[in-house]
């Protein structure tokens, strides 16, 4: 079990990761910069955590936990809900997260986020697992009971469609500040934009429904 000590000085290595991978990325950041912030020994990181990029992995996750306890993608619904309401509240979590709370640090961490999407570093399985394939699971199974005669491949491509709509709102942030400003996702607009793709997307779900009714 470990000691108050060393509880401590992981809690402080995380924090000021937190810090320097959000200002300096995964490539420049350095453990002596991290282990400075933190008042721990250099040998800390790799003792704590195994490394750098296990330290970087563990921010993110980090990051990912808090944004999931903020906005849960089940936020109001129950067992008793239907398919449709369970999806408004998977799809108004996905565009609240991406809304993100303001706070600059944050905002600079879920680009990194981003990045590791786009260009994964090694241990990018590991936040796939964790935290990606459990809530995506979530739409998977509210899009089967949505389409209960849809065989597997119709029902990840329609998963991909949603989740396509809501992250447009952040990879293209800039470009639709540029080109549309006013369709840019705000508090302000957010329950119309969730209400759109709500309302698309149940549409192509509804003719899929029918196609197969024919």
């Amino acid at each position: 079990m470990a000691s108050p000590t060393e509880n401590g000085t992981k809690a402080r290595l995380l924090q000021a990761g937190r810090k320097v991978f959000a200002e300096h990325g995964l490539k420049n950041a350095t453990i002596r910069d991290i282990c400075a912030l933190a008042g721990a020994n250099v040998a800390s990181v790799n003792y704590h955590f195994g490394g750098k990029e296990k330290l970087y992995v563990t921010v993110l996750q980090d990051y990912l936990e808090r944004e999931n306890r903020r906005h849960p993608r089940d936020l109001g619904v129950t067992p008793q809900s239907t398919p449709e309401e369970r999806l408004r509240a998977y799809v108004r979590s996905f565009l609240l997260q991406t809304l993100g709370d303001g706070d600059p640090e944050n905002e600079r961490l879920g680009k990194l986020l981003i990045q590791e999407f786009i260009e994964p570093s090694q241990h990018f399985g590991e936040i796939i697992e964790r935290h990606c394939r459990p809530t995506h699971n979530m739409l998977l199974d509210i899009l089967r009971a949505l389409l209960p005669d849809a065989d597997e491949g119709t029902i990840k491509r329609c998963s991909e469609s949603i989740v396509g709509q809501c992250v447009l709102f952040d990879y293209a942030k800039e470009a639709i500040n540029r080109m549309h400003p006013d369709l840019a996702l705000k508090a302000s607009n957010i329950e119309h934009i969730t209400d759109f793709i709500m309302q698309f997307s149940l549409g192509g779900i509804d003719r899929i429904r029918s196609a197969k009714q024919q």
